[in-house]
């Protein structure tokens, strides 16, 4: 960050009056380097190159289905515990409404594991 004296400096160098001192001489320096043009040129394969780099550094094998079984692994164990150590009966209560909504549940699932299924099969192939 910038203080003020150095800003006063540095649009004193720009305007081309004279300045003295260690700091006017070291923004002249800078001055003078960003005028001139970089004296190297990219080959043209460069971004290529570093796709490719970036590809290879990339891991070539995925996990995704095993952490997707884990977790709906670790889901139902813990469904299954909370509904002994909670007693649950879906026919009593606030609950009732959910015994008549067994088919819509099995749905939601399968449809959801289908989209992800969809997912990695050709959406993200394609954005690949």
């Amino acid at each position: 960050m910038m203080n003020r004296a150095d800003e006063e400096l540095q649009s004193q160098i720009e305007k081309g009056h004279p300045a003295d001192g260690a700091d006017a001489a070291a923004y002249r320096k800078v001055f003078s380097a960003l005028k001139k043009e970089p004296s190297f040129v990219l080959p043209t394969s460069f971004s290529d190159d570093i796709i490719k780099r970036i590809e290879i550094a990339k891991p070539q094998t995925s996990n995704d289905n095993l952490w997707l079984g884990l977790g709906v692994f670790g889901f139902v164990i813990t469904a299954i515990i909370t509904i002994v150590l909670t007693g649950f009966n879906p026919g009593v209560g606030a609950f009732k409404f959910l015994s008549g909504y067994a088919g819509l549940f099995a749905f939601g699932i399968i449809f959801i594991l289908l989209l992800n299924y969809f997912d990695k099969k050709f959406i993200r192939p394609l954005a690949s």
